[in-house]
């Protein structure tokens, strides 16, 4: 080997090994985050906001097991790229394993912000302030999103990675960054809906770059206000011309631009959201962060900067439009929330524009003056909701929530450190673009107040962290363990879960999470709820359950059954029974091996949970018998006022696929006590029998008394049970 070949050989190996001492910052800040937030993973024992996060399992086993999505067997269109990227982890049949996997990706994706941030920033600031930006971007609160079964985990980092991509195609204008740019862009709303933004964002990321190019300078300098005026009115058809489009086409569009009212719900819960992110981010980023997108007077033009601030404009009007209207969409449809979870992706733009003003020491006054006047506002404007232990879409309201939950701290407290936060963080600042304070002093005081904001954000994040693991801890208690006594039993065989007078959904929707062999999810009231599909049964005259037209072509025949007894009663043999809680109330679920064709022993409805009738009374169903019998029905008006009560007794008839009662055979009247509690033994034939309890004095506790707080009708505490012999000592009702 000649001299100048050992050469070469040496620089690229020098080369080769900078590189690799220049990265040990940046993936140590990465291998450290994912350790803390694996742990926070680990810890996190259950799902708990399953409307998401059973959605996204739901389809994503259903990928894994067919290749197709679907919720609870029905096909489902696809969404999001999430649930396919994580079906892969679902191929491990054994819950408990699976979940863990798909957390433990879930923290890795997410924390990988980290790296597209930092090139972000490395585009406009030297290294320590981009490792300052990208490890503040992997710090904020949101990253306890990370151990959740959400779009979030892979959405954030690629929100990222496309401002970073868009940029670098802005800048390099190759091919290659620009096709990379494009491919991102269209891919975006793939990974989560609401990154149908990115692609907007990259078309004005390009005009704003055209907007401040020298040459289009130039050619401004030479319009006349006649020119402006024109110009002025081309946009504003333009826009009117966009938004008349959307408002024929897209109905969210429409319901939020169509009256007056709902046009200031755009403005003042988007401010509740730019609120709580700019709380959990330490307030200051989203000051400076918005006036880096100006320049500052006397700052020497850069192509970097000015395409830099081209992208984070694009991106925060972008998203910030996208959350203020969804924001009040949800208004309408839903109820009123804090969507600072939309708004999450420009955080690394802002830290970014934080890192560019602490380094280049310069700032537009005025733009800083206009930005600390709005977080001031957002501060005192935005609901903390200390009064909750985590608000889901908003966990940059985490750390004031957990300071209320250890520290018994107010929102009056919370505001005044949040401005105080603004204050000392203004301060800071402006020593730091002073010229008049040396140099050295500039930089200590600039790195202080970014590990500052980087300690804030990690509080923040961990106070999230702290809320979403103690609210699943709480939670086990609603199943109880074993979680998957059901596939334990079942071994993956078809199962449905069947219910009735559910209130609360928790216990089922943990029930469905952690037993794969649950495929169908109904109830004989439609008091179960989605994710996915939860129509009730059809049930013939004799019991028969069939999910189709034809009794005789049941459509879906399954192997066990989970039935919410005693009001769900199942043909077949008992296989297992479970405990779970509903408020106070520890209730029992059992597992049954179902006779083919599945079919029902008894029924009954218009019970609650607590065992209080509601407001259309009480049913009971019986489907088969081999002789007659007898029917208790006990009730008791507690502590309420008395009651006239009519029992009826008739055969079962069948309309619209559902069983009534149909005629009368014996119907009996008698008055329930108050404090005095009735027992009612009624002869019932051996063939099917419908029976129906009218209490007639219902009543609303809480209009009664209003410390009781319980808002239902209520009518009766009771129950059925079939017996085939008169107990001891028991007695035949005549009735009045």
């Amino acid at each position: 080997m000649n001299a100048v070949a050992a050469g070469t050989v040496r620089r690229r190996s020098s080369s080769l090994t900078d590189r690799l001492v220049a990265a040990v910052p940046l993936v140590s800040i990465y291998l450290w985050l994912s350790i803390v937030y694996c742990v926070e993973a680990w810890k996190r024992v259950t799902p708990w906001l399953f409307t998401d996060e059973l959605e996204m399992t739901q389809i994503a086993r259903s990928i894994a097991d067919t290749g197709h999505p679907a919720r609870r067997g029905q096909s489902y269109s696809f969404h999001s790229l999430y649930p396919v990227l994580t079906a892969p982890l679902w191929l491990i049949h054994h819950v408990p394993t699976a979940y863990a996997g798909v957390k433990y990706v879930d923290v890795l994706a997410m924390t990988a912000v980290v790296f597209p941030t930092y090139f972000l920033a490395r585009i406009v600031v030297g290294r320590t302030a981009a490792l300052l930006a990208a490890a503040a971007a992997g710090c904020v609160p949101a990253l306890a999103y990370s151990s959740w079964l959400v779009e979030e985990t892979f959405a954030y980092p690629y929100a990222a990675l496309c401002f970073l991509l868009i940029a670098k195609a802005l800048l390099e204008r190759s091919r290659w960054w620009i096709a990379g740019a494009v491919v991102a862009s269209v891919v975006a709303p793939g990974v989560r809906g609401e990154l149908v933004v990115i692609p907007i964002a990259a078309l004005l990321a390009v005009l704003f770059v055209a907007w401040s190019s020298e040459r289009f300078r130039a050619y401004r300098r030479t319009w006349s206000t006649s020119d402006w005026i024109g110009f002025i009115a081309i946009v504003a058809g333009v826009i009117i011309v966009v938004s008349g489009y959307l408002t024929w086409h897209v109905t969210q569009w429409q319901m939020n631009t169509s009256y007056n009212w709902t046009k200031k719900r755009i403005f003042v819960y988007g401010d509740w959201a730019a609120g709580a992110l700019a709380i959990g981010l330490g307030v200051l980023p989203l000051v400076t962060g918005l006036a880096a997108l100006f320049g500052a007077p006397g700052e020497t033009p850069s192509r970097n900067v000015r395409i830099f601030r081209s992208t984070a404009a694009a991106g925060i009007i972008g998203f910030g439009v996208y959350t203020a209207m969804k924001a009040a969409y949800l208004t309408q449809v839903f109820e009123t929330r804090i969507e600072e979870r939309n708004l999450i992706y420009i955080a690394p733009l802002l830290f970014v524009g934080t890192a560019l003003v602490l380094e280049r020491r310069r700032v537009n006054i005025w733009a800083l003056a206009v930005a600390t006047v709005y977080a001031f506002y957002l501060v005192v404007g935005t609901p903390f909701k200390m009064d909750v232990q985590l608000y889901s879409d908003a966990l940059g309201l985490a750390i004031f929530q957990q300071a209320n939950r250890y520290f018994e701290w107010t929102p009056g407290m919370a505001q005044w450190l949040a401005l105080g936060l603004l204050a000392v963080g203004l301060v800071v600042t402006l020593a730091v673009c002073s010229r008049r304070v040396p140099k050295a002093l500039a930089v200590g005081l600039a790195a202080a107040l970014g590990v500052g904001l980087i300690a804030w954000n990690l509080t923040g994040e961990i106070s999230a962290a702290a809320g979403t693991v103690s609210i699943s801890r709480d939670s086990t208690p609603l199943l109880g363990h074993p979680f998957s006594w059901v596939d334990d039993e079942t071994h993956g065989k078809p199962t449905l879960y069947l219910g009735q007078g559910v209130v609360d959904q928790r216990p089922e929707w943990m029930l469905e999470f952690w037993n794969r062999s649950i495929k169908t999810v109904s109830s004989l009231d439609a008091s179960i709820g989605g994710p996915g599909p939860a129509g009730a049964p059809n049930i013939t005259a004799g019991g028969r359950v069939y999910w189709t037209a034809d009794p005789a072509n049941p459509g879906k025949v399954f192997d066990y059954a989970v039935e919410d007894w005693p009001c769900v009663d199942f043909a077949g043999t008992l296989a297992d029974r479970h405990a779970y809680r509903v408020g106070t109330n520890v209730k029992a679920w059992r597992l049954v091996r179902l006779t083919k064709p599945n079919a029902l022993l008894a029924q009954c409805s218009g019970i609650y949970p607590d065992g209080w009738s509601g407001p259309n009374d009480s049913m009971y169903f019986r489907y088969a018998g081999t002789k007659p019998g007898w029917l208790r029905i006990r009730l008791s008006r507690q502590h309420w006022a008395p009651s006239p009560v009519t029992v009826q007794l008739g055969p079962i008839g069948v309309v619209n696929r559902t069983p009534v009662l149909n005629g009368l055979t014996k119907q009996l009247r008698f008055q329930v006590a108050a404090d005095q509690p009735k027992t009612v033994w009624l002869r019932v034939p051996g063939r099917g029998f419908a029976v129906r309890t009218i209490v007639e004095n219902k009543f609303v506790p809480r209009e009664l008394n209003p410390g009781v707080g319980d808002p239902r009708t209520l009518g009766a505490l009771m129950d059925y049970r079939f017996f085939t012999k008169l107990p001891h000592g028991a007695k035949p009702s005549t009735g009045s």
